[in-house]
This record gives structure tokens, C-alpha cells and sequence, in this order.
């Protein structure tokens, strides 16, 4: 069974949790950078010189799921990258698919940088 880490709007009681919602979520964390772009999505920038941004680990039930959420996450439309990487959980490090932004990627989509790590805090601050 493979793993997808969220971190913004899939996460529970987020804008579109309702796509995942039936997978059994954990917390875990995952080292990089947190970003906002201004149409009011979170993006993630894989850094070791990051902190721990929070997230929840997602047991994925069947592979097919990430066609479905590589669409919505624009994948093919070079928004988001999907990418395998390592996640912190309560039982250790478990490896996790998770969707990225790269540098020219932040930029193209105008993101600015957060002074946090967990998305939820800062959509209640808005």
C-alpha cells in the first residue's frame, strides 16, 4: 500500500478534504518550506534547510487515486509535481508521495513565502 503526505487543502476539514476523505489520515510532518499563492492555495518546497511542516499521511486504497489527484492538483498542467519523499510519523520515517512546487514553479505561480508550518493555523489567521 503507498502513502500520500497533505499538507494544505486535502488535509481534514480542509477545502477539499471530501476527496479524500474516506482514507485513514495520521499526523506526520515533512522537512521544506511552506508558500501561499494568491489565489489562496498552500505550496511546498522540499528543503533540508526547511523546518518540519505539518501534515497528515494518507493510506492510499488503490493507486488509481493519484490519477485522480494528480488532475486536480494540475500535475499535467506543470503546477505541482508529484514526488516521492520522506515523511515523519509518530512510528518513524515512512516514505510518501506528496505534491511540490519547485523554484521556477513558485515563481510562475507568484507564491510567497509563510512564517509558519502548518497551513491550518494560518487559513484561521486569515
Amino acid at each position: 500500500m503507498s502513502h500520500l503526505f497533505v499538507y494544505g487543502t486535502l488535509m481534514r476539514g480542509e477545502d477539499r478534504d471530501g476527496f479524500v476523505n474516506h482514507l485513514e489520515a495520521r499526523n506526520a510532518s515533512i522537512m521544506g518550506r511552506l508558500w501561499r499563492a494568491p489565489a489562496g492555495y498552500p505550496a511546498l518546497e522540499l528543503t533540508p534547510q526547511g523546518i518540519p511542516i505539518s501534515g497528515e499521511i494518507l493510506a492510499l486504497d488503490t493507486p488509481s487515486i493519484l490519477v485522480a489527484l494528480d488532475l486536480i492538483e494540475g500535475v499535467n498542467q506543470g503546477l505541482y509535481e508529484r514526488v516521492q519523499a520522506t515523511v515523519q510519523t509518530e512510528i518513524g520515517p515512512e516514505m510518501a508521495w506528496v505534491y511540490v512546487m519547485n523554484s521556477t514553479q513558485l515563481r510562475r505561480a507568484n507564491c510567497t513565502l509563510l512564517k509558519g508550518n502548518d497551513w491550518r493555523k494560518f487559513r484561521r489567521r486569515r
